[in-house]
């Protein structure tokens, strides 16, 4: 393989890492942000769950560091592309995966309005 190959392919598998730790990010703070309007609507306790909220905030800041983890990650081999004499790499011809479906918040609606 050559350098060039090996970096493009280390570069797509780290773009869909990148694209991964996002999407957790995204579904895990809109789980966070369901469960006080669930509990608001069925008129529970707030103490009810706490110990799920509290859990849910800690797997958030989780998500968070690995999301500057993966961010430190493509700096460190951005340096290391560098050092193999591959320079910059275009990511844009890269194949793109499957995009993960929105299971809540906006989304367009025809006309370019969001719902």
């Amino acid at each position: 393989m050559k350098r060039t190959e090996a970096a493009r392919a280390g570069a797509e598998k780290l773009m869909r890492a990148e694209a991964a730790i996002d999407a957790a990010l995204r579904e895990t703070a809109e789980l966070m942000g369901l469960l006080p309007m669930l509990r608001l609507e069925t008129k529970l306790s707030a103490v009810l769950g706490q110990e799920a909220v509290a859990n849910l905030g800690e797997t958030l800041a989780h998500i968070v560091s690995a999301r500057r983890t993966i961010i430190e990650t493509h700096s460190a081999l951005a340096t290391v592309r560098s050092q193999i004499g591959c320079g910059a790499m275009a990511g844009g011809d890269l194949p793109k995966g499957p995009e993960e479906p929105r299971t809540s918040g906006l989304h367009a609606v025809p006309g370019g309005l969001a719902a």
